[in-house]
């Protein structure tokens, strides 16, 4: 696959399902190209958040498009923390196909509180080093390391000197990347492995 938007979309062939049943506690679904995706096979989405509010518009507008006969798939998607789509209402459960995305599906090598730290734009650079690098499963300091590898590239043997790692900054603020604060103590470790810090 060439992306981790690919995991998700091949999920979504059309008319594979009328009703479609997402947990999504890292509201992967919402990143803009995935949506679009979704939509382009056939899929309208709706969101799980308000018990009253969802049961009105499902009633309202799916439950009798489809008592009329007609074809719409549908997507509900819940967005609470952990995979649990149990709290969904029971006829939901009984009629549809269920589904779980998450960065630890994704990413199932690498340790989730850095995953879930990083913007979602990082994820298309991670996903690229993931899939060629392949690591095995990683711990949280190993995940921190790989991620200032092979996301920001900061790694102590390109830091030769000062300016090296100068260069390293700079690039990183002129593009506006944002090195998540999880990661501040590998960023120090790594820092001081140069040489140019001391302890």
């Amino acid at each position: 696959m060439s992306s981790w938007r690919d995991q998700i979309l091949s999920e979504f062939s059309p008319k594979i399902a009328r009703l479609t049943l997402v947990a999504d506690p890292d509201c992967l679904l919402l990143e803009e190209a995935i949506l679009e995706g979704i939509r382009e096979r056939g899929y309208e989405l709706i969101s799980f958040d308000d018990h009253a509010a969802f049961r009105y518009a499902y009633e309202s507008t799916f439950r009798s498009r489809w008592d009329r006969g007609e074809q719409t798939d549908l997507v509900v998607v819940l967005r609470a923390q952990g995979e649990d789509l149990s709290t969904l209402p029971f006829d939901l459960l009984q009629a549809g196909r269920t589904i779980t995305f998450s960065l630890v599906s994704i990413f199932p090598n690498l340790c989730y509180p850095v995953l879930a730290a990083l913007d979602r734009g990082d994820l298309d650079t991670l996903y690229e080093a993931h899939e060629k690098f392949t690591p095995g499963s990683l711990g949280e300091n190993a995940t921190k390391e790989f991620v200032l590898r092979h996301v920001f590239e900061i790694a102590p043997e390109l830091i030769k000197q000062v300016s090296d790692l100068l260069h390293i900054l700079m690039r990183r603020h002129y593009r506006g990347e944002r090195i998540p604060g999880t990661l501040d103590d590998r960023l120090i470790l790594v820092l001081r492995q140069t040489g140019f810090f001391d302890e």
